[in-house]
């Protein structure tokens, strides 16, 4: 159709051509199109003979509803703004990568220090929080692993952990419904595996098949234990790396026949990768067997216990419980259970309470580090933000708005965390490797650490944070700049504040670098008290083998008596060797027998007739001579300390203060259990020592001769050998090891190591807690100094006319660097004051961590202070010189 005025020209039929008319005037031109269509329509009908009503309504009807047509016109156009938005959106974001990527390129003395800061903060943030997250965090690899817990006895004498007697098991599983399984396990030891080759040291562990059914974890392989194997035995359960090493993943292994410790087993299942119970290193798992398990003993306590909640039972409903349970039994076995009761812990919980407080120590140290980063990240923006004053203040006055400088500001913010969040990732995996291979052998589930897809949303989601939030208030005040203060001379109010809150910055930089500057001196101290503990003996050119002799071939203690005199003879008779003896306890491990004892003559304070229970060491003659231990009253064991011979006994000093205060022990008589044990005299009392580890407490201990003992179980041993000087300890190795082949060649030694090695694996915690937290302190230290060096170079900068003007005006030298310092020192007191009050605040955390120094300790918050401030004037004396050095003239004409 035509149009009948305002020109001609074909146009395309229907309303939607009008669209192109939308996206140059949206919804006022849409109304003048309606209204002159409509209009046209009128005249056409009033041209064919209609009056001008009649016309208007048939061009209405025409048209149809204008009003509909008008609000899908205004969606459409709604739709196309939109679009057209995002299209502009993206359009200015590729500008602003663009020229943000061009602007550090400009600048690469900045952008390569805010890049490295950002990638070594998130980088070791990232490794040490994949560690945590492994350890405490991540759920244990087992079916609902939250409804898994602990049971252990408490003790009379308030041990929150102890291991479990047959006879109380027995009654928990009878009696306890807050489970719907409960089950007990030994803990793992070494035997030997024969009739499958050569013969090989196995760790292997003993347990009822209940306790796989609360782990509720399929074989890859097989089956598990079935409560017929409880009763009848003879069956073994593989780890899935021993299958692999030792049988090459065969599946055929199922029914092979197996000898361990000169017992039977055919193998019927195999675990799958990545199981382990209760710690890794497991190769076999055995049945507790009914003729092993005696329901009715409560004196022997032996086993650990894991169960299953039922559902809807809380650990606090369990708990409640066991409490009950266990004073029923209290009140039916007073002689035994007096004073005993239950404790229920959550599995993870137990798992890792040697080491939780450790590692949120760690992750706190980091996070220190990190938030020390990020105030070197701010402090280069807010640094960069007052050079680039000028080039913001032209921008806006050339029409770009404040939003539009703020995005593009925190577009290269956004840039730098992207590429130090990628410096991060490249760092991480490193530095996790490195943990990994110095953190001790004794922290639980630490192989879980990797860096996954969960790390590296940490790790993206720490880089964009850190870079946009201390990337934000630079990027505010730098958009706030107009060209009249940009291009005024001198210091300004905006240039003040910049310096104010960078100064601010650092003074909370240098506190936080305090804080763990105290706590790494404190670990260090702390370590230092350790190495010069006194611990009773000598522990250098002492040589340990573990033995365990089979109780099949070795099954009374004459056998076993015989064969280690045998074998102690051989090893003294070796070069090298100046001193050989034997014990049931090595130094350096932490598990030893313990045994309540009735004293003759005295009532006891217990109701099972004897006193607590104190460590027991089966020992042969020469034991004390070989550990330089001195006897400070009677005598030592000797060659006449025989089965046949008077049953004797020794004790330590702690042991002797504790029952005999007067010092009269030698000459009295105890008695293991009266009427079943013989009343052994005794003959000495050695001095103490700290036998598991130097941190270790001297706890009182009883010494009997091996050949005296009464328990045929007691079957292994620990040879000790003190070398001659200039004989290094593990030169005897291969020695000892044949030693003992040659005796028995089916019998390989468990181990061979040194007592030094194994107080290193014990103090190993302390250790590694010490490198890492002296390592967080020294990078914040440097860190510190980088942005103290930084703030003080850029305030010598900014005020280099006002210097240039006091030298003219006859300032000395000595003057301008004294005022440099003065900054300097003033800034780095209130940040260590704040450091102290921090550090005191977190000094409650530490404590547990400590030994042999309170975590309030003087001269560490001293020396650290006295270090962070020389630190800190050594850091100002090279601007302060170049201050001094300035030239009047040209600081005058520079501005």
């Amino acid at each position: 159709m035509s149009r009948a005025s305002g020109g001609g020209g074909s146009r395309p039929p229907g309303w939607r051509r009008w669209i192109r008319v939308i996206r140059r005037d949206p919804m006022e031109e849409v109304d003048d199109e309606l209204r002159y269509h409509l209009e046209m329509r009128v005249e056409d009908y009033m041209r064919k003979g209609m009056g001008e009503e009649e016309a208007r309504a048939a061009a209405r009807a025409r048209l149809g509803d204008l009003r509909e047509v008008r609000r899908e016109l205004e969606g459409l156009s709604a739709v196309e703004s939109r679009v057209e938005r995002r299209r502009e959106w993206l359009s200015e974001a590729r500008q602003d990568i663009r020229y943000g990527i061009r602007t550090l390129l400009r600048s690469p003395t900045f952008s390569s220090m805010a890049i490295l800061t950002l990638a070594l903060g998130i980088g070791a943030t990232t490794a040490i929080f994949s560690l945590v997250y492994a350890v405490l965090l991540a759920p244990l690899p087992y079916p609902n692993p939250d409804r898994l817990v602990r049971v252990w006895e408490t003790s009379p004498q308030g041990s929150i952990r102890n291991v479990v007697s047959s006879g109380n098991v027995t009654d928990w599983q009878e009696r306890a419904r807050s489970f719907t399984v409960l089950g007990a396990h030994r803990g793992s030891y070494s035997q030997t595996l024969t009739g499958d080759g050569d013969p090989l040291r196995v760790v292997t562990m003993d347990l009822q098949p209940q306790v796989m059914r609360a782990l509720n974890v399929p074989p890859a392989l097989g089956r598990t234990f079935t409560e017929r194997d409880a009763v009848d035995g003879g069956v073994a359960v593989l780890s899935h790396a021993f299958w692999q090493t030792r049988y090459g993943g065969d599946p055929e292994v199922l029914g092979r026949r197996v000898t361990v410790n000169d017992l039977p087993y055919t193998i019927v299942g195999v675990m799958p990768g990545g199981f382990e119970f209760p710690t890794d290193g497991v190769d076999f798992w055995l049945p507790i067997t009914s003729d092993g398990f005696d329901p009715t003993e409560r004196t022997s306590h032996n086993y650990s216990v894991v169960a299953r909640l039922a559902p809807g039972v809380t650990v606090e409903a369990a708990q409640a419980e066991m409490t009950s349970v266990a004073g029923q039994i209290a009140r039916e076995h007073p002689a035994e259970m007096t004073g005993w009761s239950a404790r229920v812990v959550p599995l993870h919980t137990d798992l890792t309470r040697n080491v939780d407080a450790l590692f949120w120590v760690l992750l706190g140290g980091v996070v220190v580090v990190l938030l020390i980063a990020c105030g070197n990240l701010a402090n280069l923006l807010l640094a960069r933000a007052v050079s680039r004053e000028r080039e913001m203040a032209v921008r806006g006055a050339l029409g770009a708005g404040r939003s539009r400088i703020l995005r593009q500001l925190l577009t290269e913010s956004g840039l730098l965390a992207v590429l130090g969040g990628a410096g991060a990732l490249a760092l991480a995996p490193f530095l996790l490797r490195v943990l990994i291979s110095v953190a001790p052998g004794s922290i639980p589930l630490l192989d879980r650490a990797v860096i996954d897809l969960r790390m590296l949303g940490f790790t993206a989601a720490a880089g964009l944070g850190c870079a946009l939030l201390f990337g934000l208030v630079p990027a505010i005040r730098a958009s706030r700049s107009d060209l009249l203060s940009a291009l005024r001379s001198g210091r300004d109010a905006s240039v003040s504040g910049h310096t104010r809150l960078r100064s601010g910055l650092l003074t909370i930089q240098v506190a936080l670098s305090v804080v763990l500057l105290v706590s790494a001196g404190l670990f260090v101290r702390s370590f230092r008290a350790l190495q010069g503990t006194e611990i009773g003996f000598d522990p250098s050119g002492l040589v340990l083998m573990d033995v365990d002799l089979p109780m099949e071939r070795y099954p009374e203690t004459p056998e076993q008596v015989s064969f280690y005199d045998q074998l102690l003879h051989r090893v003294a008779a070796m070069p090298g060797v100046r001193s050989v003896a034997g014990t049931s306890q090595p130094p350096g491990s932490p598990d030893h027998m313990t045994f309540s004892f009735a004293i003759e003559g005295r009532v006891p304070s217990n109701p099972n007739g004897r006193e607590d229970d104190e460590p027991l060491h089966a020992v042969t003659p020469g034991y004390f001579e070989t550990l330089d231990r001195r006897i400070v009253r009677g005598r030592a064991f000797d060659a006449n300390d025989l089965a046949d011979g008077t049953p004797v006994v020794i004790i330590n000093e702690s042991l002797a203060r504790k029952h005999w205060p007067q010092g009269d022990a030698v000459g009295q008589r105890i008695a293991f259990r009266v009427g079943e044990t013989p009343w052994r005299e005794i003959v000495g009392v050695v001095e103490d020592a700290r036998l598991e580890s130097p941190d270790a407490p001297q706890e009182p201990a009883i010494y009997i001769p091996f050949a005296q003992k009464t328990w045929t179980w007691l079957s292994w041993m620990t040879v000790m050998a003190r070398t001659a000087p200039g004989t290094h300890p593990l030169a005897l190795g291969e020695g000892l090891r044949s030693a003992l082949l040659e005796l028995d060649p089916e019998l390989p030694p468990q181990s061979i190591t040194t007592v030094e090695a194994a107080f290193r694996a014990n103090t190993a915690p302390r250790r590694f807690a010490m490198t890492l937290v002296g390592g967080f302190g020294t990078l914040a230290l440097l860190l510190s100094i980088v942005g103290l060096y930084g703030l003080i170079t850029y305030s010598v900068a900014r005020q280099r006319r006002e210097i240039g003007v006091r030298i003219a005006l006859g300032a000395q030298a000595g003057n301008v660097v004294g005022g440099v310092l003065k900054h300097t020192l003033l800034l780095t007191l209130a940040g260590t004051g704040a450091g102290v009050l921090g550090a005191l605040a977190a000094a409650r955390f530490l404590q547990g961590l400590l030994f042999g120094v309170s975590a309030l300790d003087l001269p560490t918050y001293i020396l650290t202070v006295g270090l962070v401030a020389t630190v800190a004037l050594l850091t100002a004396l090279l601007p302060a010189a170049r201050a001094a050095r300035t030239d009047p003239v040209r600081a005058l004409a520079s501005d």
